[in-house]
């Protein structure tokens, strides 16, 4: 069953043709949040610190991004 995204939802809308492209496992869904709306998720066994630490490497545009620096994201670079 595919999972939505409630942040994509409230901001775009979704539509009837949107359901081919959701996250079909929570795996996807976690992968989403990240990658798109630029929010850690802490995994099992894992701290916060370490889950930010995970996501820097892997999205380090994330320490410049402008809605993450609006929001006040501990791991951005701060001016």
């Amino acid at each position: 069953m595919p999972l939505a995204c409630r942040i994509c939802i409230a901001t775009n809308g979704l539509k009837g043709s949107d359901i081919a492209f959701l996250a079909k496992t929570e795996k996807e869904l976690i992968e989403h949040f990240e990658r798109d709306h630029h929010m850690p998720v802490v995994r099992p066994g894992e701290t916060e610190d370490e889950a930010d630490a995970r996501f820097l490497q892997k999205y380090p545009e994330a320490k410049t991004c402008s809605k993450c620096l609006a929001s006040g994201a501990s791991w951005t670079d701060k001016p």
